[in-house]
């Protein structure tokens, strides 16, 4: 009897363990039936305590994935992150393996230590150990965890939960001392499925947040970043009691600007000292605004971009006679640089903080030290603030960087006290302008043109941005692609530019082509499509999507097409003219003859930075009548 049930005992518990894979792929397989991979545990600890009359940070992150299918080669190459301000000070990394009724753990045994660099961040101390988990197959799970102290009470951690991914289980914890005060801001946080409690237990209080979360979207390369839509949680510390009294952290806007401002001080040197080389760089010159020109100029001709900071000196500027003499920076120092040059020629120049538009947070919006990784350098004429990018090369005077446009900037009005915060202003599209104008003639089935392609500011700055090379083979390949016209049989024969080397002035693009085969012609008449440049047009937006479309600047796209009818030619069919507004998209496409010339003048506006989904039906009709309307052809008559 006894030894009947030891074998009953045996089975079952070998029944059981064999379940147990098998049971957790099929739950989640039923929760998330089209998911290859889910985030089956997410945990996050964040414990506050007082020692020595200041606060301990020491935080915990737990990431455990769970694979449905096979197709898994993107997980494969991990890595855990740390810095000056987050300490590592324990780490794992392992598989767990379904082989048959049981798993197996697999510890990752080799880390390599690499640099990490993050444009999203204002230090570049980073690391990272860079690891390997080993073929990650279907059933199997993956488990990273990290345990860190933060020596920085400015740089909490925060949650933020992708829309990209589905969350099994999340749990988040805050436990933090009395003596502290503590805030904590959410963004995108309307909708959060986790449950909040709070329980306070002597000296402490604990705030837990605890749930699921499902997919809400699909990745697109060409979204905004991904915390535009992910839910958040951003702690911060306002302020703690010191046995000296209250000590102010991160409270508010003011003791974020404190904070950036009292870093700049370290760098602080007297302008005057800059004057001798100012004046060699703006000669005669005595209109202040055009003396800010000559110097900006200057600063983006011959001081390179670096970003080489480490700890502290990624909030601290070099001072800006190091930058001089070394001739590069970060955007800090080419800032301090740019700041002190204006200064010495008396022109009104201010400091500015500023987050890149791959951060969605506003200064008025969030009190955090996420809300900028930039430092650019403003002027003030007319009441009116210029804002100058001097990291950005190829940059008319005047405009600011294309991705710092329509972000809140934190103006330094010259002391730890006074700032002030200004709307960087979208550049309109009238003024990012492609001008394609063109003079065709008709031999036989081919055409043979010439024509002046004009690019006008950041349309300008991005094409020069885009030159590795300045060989003209290099260069005849590059403006193929942005002059083709008709088809792939499209041949450029000759380009030469105009303006190449004035950043301030439209770039010409002056060139010759042909495009054989292109005209069909049947008995007496001829066929012929005037629109050459409907092979660029924009693509539609797939059906499924279901996450906006972010695009660089509003633009601007005109269009001239010139044909020369040969003698006892004339047009026998010319479309309608045609005219379409949806708002924030224009479109138009007008024929007319004069003599023996027929024109067609087209023109096409994008006014959004961001096109929202709820945007994508407009977008999708305004497309589908510009391709109706670019199909029509002229018919010619001898």
């Amino acid at each position: 009897m006894i030894k009947r049930f030891l074998v009953l005992f045996i089975l079952f518990n070998s029944l059981n363990g064999f379940s147990q894979p098998l049971s957790e792929y099929n739950r989640y397989r039923e929760l998330y039936p089209n998911a290859d991979v889910i985030c089956s545990n997410m945990e996050l600890e964040l414990e506050i305590t007082m020692q020595n009359n200041k606060p301990v940070i020491k935080y915990k992150n737990v990431e455990e994935f769970f694979y449905l299918t096979d197709n898994n080669s993107g997980y494969n190459e991990r890595s855990i992150h740390f810095s000056g301000f987050y300490q590592l000070l324990n780490y794992k990394a392992y598989t767990i393996e379904a082989q048959g009724n049981k798993y197996k753990k697999n510890e990752v045994k080799e880390f390599k230590v690499n640099d990490f660099v993050n444009d999203n961040i204002f230090f570049d101390d980073s690391k990272e150990l860079k690891f390997l988990f080993p073929k990650i197959g279907k059933g199997d799970k993956t488990y990273i965890e990290n345990q860190y102290q933060v020596n920085e009470t400015h740089f909490l951690p925060r949650l933020s939960i992708s829309p990209y991914l589905n969350y099994d289980n999340i749990k988040v914890t805050l436990k933090v001392n009395e003596d502290i005060e503590m805030a904590i801001d959410t963004f995108n946080w309307s909708n959060s499925p986790l449950k909040y409690s709070i329980i306070k237990k002597g000296s402490s209080t604990t705030y837990t947040w605890e749930g699921s979360s499902k997919k809400t979207m699909d990745y697109e390369s060409d979204a905004p970043d991904i915390d535009y839509f992910s839910a958040q949680l951003h702690f911060r510390i306002k302020s703690f009691q010191a046995k000296e009294g209250k000590v102010a952290v991160l409270g508010n806007l003011d003791d974020l600007y404190k904070w950036n401002c009292g870093f700049v001080e370290k760098s602080a040197e007297d302008f005057n000292q800059f004057k001798p080389l100012s004046d060699s760089i703006v000669g005669k010159e005595t209109n202040s605004l055009k003396k800010a020109a000559l110097i900006y100029n200057w600063v983006q001709n011959n001081i390179r971009y670096i970003a080489f900071e480490a700890g502290y000196e990624g909030h601290i500027p070099a001072k800006a006679s190091m930058v001089c003499k070394e001739r590069y920076g970060d955007c800090k120092g080419i800032s301090n640089i740019l700041y002190n040059l204006l200064k010495s020629q008396n022109i009104d120049a201010y400091l500015v903080w500023i987050g890149t538009r791959d951060l969605p947070y506003k200064y008025t919006q969030i009190v955090s030290t996420m809300a900028d990784n930039h430092m650019i350098t403003a002027i003030k004429d007319n009441g009116k603030f210029i804002f100058l990018d001097g990291t950005a090369n190829n940059l008319k005077f005047g405009m600011p960087s294309p991705f710092t446009q329509g972000k809140e900037a934190m103006i330094s009005l010259g002391n730890c006290n006074d700032y002030k915060i200004e709307m960087v202003p979208e550049i309109p599209y009238h003024q990012n302008v492609i001008h394609d104008s063109c003079y065709l003639k008709i031999k036989g089935k081919d055409i043979i043109g010439e024509g002046v392609f004009t690019l006008s500011g950041y349309q300008r700055m991005g094409f020069i941005d885009g030159l590795r090379e300045l060989n003209y083979k290099y260069l005849h390949n590059q403006c193929r692609g942005y002059l083709i016209k008709g088809s792939n049989r499209f041949i450029l024969d000759t380009i030469w530019f105009t303006n190449f080397d004035d950043k301030n002035l439209p770039l010409l693009i002056h060139y010759k082509f042909s495009i054989p085969e292109f005209v069909l012609s049947v008995d007496n008449e001829q066929y012929i499509n005037l629109n050459l440049d409907k092979i660029s047009l924009y693509s539609k937006v797939e059906p499924e999507r279901n996450v906006p479309i972010e695009y660089r600047f509003q633009g601007e796209e005109y269009s001239i097409v010139c044909l020369e009818l040969e003698k006892g030619i004339k047009p026998n069919y010319l479309p309608e003219n045609k005219q379409l507004t949806y708002t924030d998209f224009v479109f138009s496409n007008n024929y007319s003859l004069n003599g023996n010339y027929i024109y067609r003048k087209a023109n096409i506006i994008k006014k959004p930075l961001i096109i929202y989904t709820n945007q994508f039906s407009t977008y999708n009709n305004w497309i589908d009548n510009i391709q109706k309307n670019y199909s029509e052809q002229i018919i010619l008559k001898k």
